[in-house]
């Protein structure tokens, strides 16, 4: 809870979280790694919300600033629930790491409420679109005990290759006969239930809601013989594009996608005219025919000639993406204008793309790194 959002007014959030990263550097006293944790906002980014994602991402630098001055030796992204505002935290995360020249491991864990987080993302799309951003460390936490998060867990092993992380609860919640809120799995039990994990390749185990010390210990004891298994990705990884809530994966042993390109106003004057005056409803017409013919993405191009790529592209590409579940193709050759649209996509959409002229490589490729965005 280290960021502007969550901390009273006039608390500097980086001084504060500078000061909570050199105490836990203190308390280890150079016998464990010091994880800055970065948990939710609690506000929604646009178009759920009202805060947009470049806002996100200035307030979580702040606070992974602060975490990184103080000796931090990885930010932990915990407790996430939308795909939007875990990017965001790998972003800032991002530019800290250029701002002072140093690598900053980053892990990112999501809770979910069965199959899916709270804004509708499944665990294999939550780890496909951090994969795509290059995440050191992935994996849930939170939300249940150890038995009721395995079909959590085993959801997101087809396509893993990044170090799992699973961290559950001692059980589900109760309350006592005060009204509190206990967890009544037991230090020996938790660790029992744990040992799935490590089976299905977890490579770091934990505990969240209800853990103590004595249960970390148990768990220690129990995993203390038990070799790693890695997991093992299909062989070649295919190339996959996300929207919050699905992905696509291309190539390798899946079958075809048809991804609808009708969203293009050459020789469409009721489009163009649109665009023009940055309107979208023959887009969203256009798009949704193409989704009910079997579209599995929609490639965004509004080049013409009075169409000011900039700013039409970014908010036809949010508009879309609050409104279909399906991965964008972003179609343009204007580089301001792709990066702006890659500013309002939570998931990983597809950059269409990349030319052969010299210079567009050094232009485009670091935007694709830093927004996870697969290209052609």
């Amino acid at each position: 809870g280290g960021t502007r959002f969550r901390l009273d007014p006039g608390v500097d959030a980086r001084a504060l979280n500078r000061e909570r990263a050199r105490t836990g550097r203190q308390a280890v006293d150079g016998r464990a790694f010091v994880a800055g944790s970065v948990g939710p906002s609690g506000h929604f980014i646009a178009p759920l919300g009202d805060v947009g994602f470049r806002e996100m991402v200035a307030a979580y630098r702040e606070q992974i600033l602060g975490l990184a001055e103080g000796g931090a030796d990885l930010i932990l992204a915990e407790t996430q629930f939308d795909l939007a505002e875990a990017k965001a935290v790998v972003i800032a995360a991002r530019e800290v790491s250029e701002q002072l020249s140093r690598h900053l491991p980053v892990g990112v864990t999501m809770t979910f409420e069965g199959a899916k987080s709270l804004t509708g993302t499944p665990p294999l799309t939550f780890i496909d679109t951090m994969q795509n951003l290059g995440v050191d460390l992935l994996g849930t936490n939170c939300s249940a005990g150890p038995e009721q998060i395995v079909d959590v867990v085993r959801a997101m092993l087809p396509r893993l290759s990044t170090p799992l992380l699973v961290q559950p609860n001692a059980g589900l919640p109760e309350l006592d006969e005060e009204g509190r809120t206990v967890f009544r799995l037991g230090p020996e039990d938790f660790a029992r239930q744990c040992l799935a994990f490590a089976e299905m390749g977890a490579k770091f185990l934990g505990g969240c809601c209800g853990t103590t010390p004595a249960h970390i210990t148990a768990l220690r004891a129990a995993v203390a013989d038990q070799p790693w298994r890695r997991p093992v990705p299909p062989d070649p990884s295919p190339l996959v594009l996300t929207c919050r809530s699905s992905s696509v994966a291309l190539g390798g042993e899946n079958p075809l996608v048809v991804i609808g390109e009708r969203i293009n106003p050459a020789g469409k004057k009721a489009l163009a005219d649109e665009l023009a005056q940055n309107l979208h409803a023959e887009a969203l017409r256009l798009a949704t025919e193409q989704a009910a013919q079997g579209a599995g993405g929609l490639d965004v191009n509004v080049g013409s000639p009075m169409v000011d790529e900039k700013d039409v592209l970014p908010s036809l590409a949010l508009a879309l993406c609050s409104r279909f579940e399906l991965p964008l193709s972003l179609d343009t050759s204007d580089i301001e204008a792709m990066e702006n649209a890659l500013w309002t996509q939570p998931g990983s959409p597809l950059v269409n793309s990349i030319s052969g002229e010299p210079g567009r490589m050094e232009q485009l490729g670091p935007l694709c790194k830093k927004f996870g965005a697969p290209f052609i």
